[in-house]
């Protein structure tokens, strides 16, 4: 889709969610559904929309669909963003199924339900998968005890999708975020995720990426745009893309056209992500890939942080609330 096509369709999908929730929905949640549905190449429709949402609810005979989709750490954008998951999924019902399988995989594996427990069972393969990320996990613990945490489980499950040594990956977070963080890229989750995507081009410690993803800050910097935490893993994915300064280019003039839009008043940093998101995707739709061969795992870690990315979650009233 070229960018102006995309972009009134992200203004029709955000204007047609506006009119069908009203104000029970926020923006930092609506947005975030909007663009999904406009990378899905999707115009909402909302009596549609209604209507799967109480067909996906129909399938969870043995467990509420409040249960499943509103634990207290739940009832936000990421409840939104589950259920387009599902709503535009081919088969919605055989994926509802492979979640649920995969999410009790990783509880009989050790770690505790939450919401990004659910995100992570989206992109596990099976029981032995489910098995390495908590061996990962319990090893990133290791290196950043009060920092890892529920966040972290999908990036563990990204990261072993390759057989790999846990104690080097985890070893070599650890490394990239030392080295970052004294390049003056603030200490927290963004930093760390960051550092838990750049093991996906290598498991050893790659200085060259560190220069990298510094270069690409600057970039965005000297074009005048305010690089936040919340943009750490997009610099991640640039470098592992091998991105160029022509690339750097074309998101800061796609987030240029984005913050023009009324709906990114209040949320900019999240019109940069979006602009990042569009650019990448092209990249991996035209196979320009220069330095990342496996296209599949690049997007699924394109998805990852737009799930988990730093977007203000304040909670809004529970879809459920709105259709049930």
């Amino acid at each position: 889709m070229d960018r102006t096509a995309f972009i009134q369709l992200l203004k029709n999908n955000n204007e047609r969610m506006e009119l069908f929730f009203g104000s029970d929905v926020q923006s930092n949640a609506r947005i975030p559904l909007a663009v999904q549905f406009t990378f899905s190449r999707e115009t909402f429709n909302g009596p549609l929309f209604e209507r799967n949402v109480k067909d996906i609810h129909n399938q969870k005979s043995k467990q509420s669909f409040f249960e499943f989709f509103s634990t207290p750490s739940n009832k936000s954008v990421l409840t939104y963003k589950m259920l387009a998951h599902f709503v535009l999924y081919p088969q919605p019902e055989q994926e509802l199924q492979r979640v649920e399988l995969n999410e009790k995989a990783l509880l009989n594996a050790g770690f505790k339900s939450s919401g990004y427990q659910r995100i992570a069972a989206i992109f596990l393969m099976d029981e032995a998968h489910a098995k390495s990320a908590k061996i990962l996990h319990d090893e990133m613990k290791k290196h950043h005890y009060f920092l890892t945490g529920k966040d972290d489980i999908p990036y563990a499950v990204l990261l072993t999708k390759k057989q790999g040594d846990p104690v080097k990956l985890a070893e070599t977070m650890r490394k990239y975020y030392d080295a970052l963080h004294s390049k003056d890229f603030k200490n927290g989750d963004a930093l760390q995720a960051m550092t838990q995507l750049l093991p996906l081009y290598d498991e050893e410690f790659q200085p060259v990426l560190v220069d990298y993803v510094v270069a690409m800050k600057q970039s965005f910097i000297n074009s005048g745009v305010k690089v936040k935490k919340s943009f750490y893993p997009y610099l991640a994915l640039l470098a592992l893309a091998g991105a160029t300064s022509e690339v750097v280019g074309e998101i800061v003039e796609m987030e240029h056209a984005l913050i023009k839009l009324p709906m990114f008043n209040e949320m900019q940093a999240y019109a940069l992500m979006t602009a990042a998101q569009y650019v990448l995707k092209n990249l991996v739709e035209n196979d320009t890939l220069s330095e990342f061969n496996d296209s599949l795992l690049f997007m699924q870690a394109l998805a990852i942080s737009d799930y988990i990315g730093d977007v203000p979650i304040l909670l809004a009233i529970d879809i459920l609330d709105i259709f049930f």
